[in-house]
């Protein structure tokens, strides 16, 4: 019985302990998280969260666009060099070793680094370059609608090929369907 109590008590601890990651490489994705809040990554990035979510924070590597949706706690991204904090908004996070660049779509999120921190504005971005003191706030560039917008057309190219099998399927099986009523009908003759 204390076995079984022990195997219990670790496939719990396992299970409320995994992380969920998402990776790309020449490909884009999309990652809706457990709170409905919608994460679409560019190539060569990557986004860890805790399966739970019970606290509303990820860790990310590359550029990534959030949609994030209002919760009664903070919405944490966590970098190498900082993190973003916000309530719900929409907005680009690029980082790499030794930059950290964040724009702002809609609302308001707050940046912080190991000694700075501000609040960055819809239609604001922020700028932290590892070795300088601050983060310095300028005007949105939204360089991050090139990448979405080939990510819409991905999808748009998905919806097409989708829509055509769909088609054919429907062809296919209104043929079975007319071949089945052909063999009913013979056997009823019988």
């Amino acid at each position: 019985m204390k076995l079984l109590t022990r195997l219990f008590v670790l496939l719990i601890t396992i299970s409320s302990c995994s992380n969920v990651t998402v990776e790309t490489k020449d490909n884009y994705e999309v990652e809706e998280l457990p709170d409905g809040s919608l994460v679409y990554l560019n190539h060569n990035s990557s986004l860890e969260y805790d399966q739970s979510f019970d606290k509303r924070e990820v860790n990310i590597k590359g550029e990534l666009y959030f949609s994030v949706v209002k919760g009664a706690s903070p919405f944490v991204v966590k970098t190498e060099l900082g993190e973003v904090k916000v309530l719900g908004t929409e907005f680009n996070v690029n980082t790499n070793e030794d930059e950290l660049d964040v724009e702002v779509e809609e609302g308001t999120v707050e940046l912080s680094t190991n000694n700075s921190k501000k609040k960055v504005k819809r239609g604001q971005s922020a700028k932290y370059k590892k070795g300088n003191n601050g983060i310095q706030l300028g005007k949105a560039k939204r360089d991050f609608n090139n990448w979405l917008n080939d990510l819409e057309i991905e999808f748009k190219k998905l919806g097409k090929e989708i829509k055509k099998g769909s088609k054919e399927i429907e062809k296919e099986s209104k043929k079975a369907g007319k071949a089945i009523d052909k063999e009913l009908k013979k056997l009823k003759l019988n």
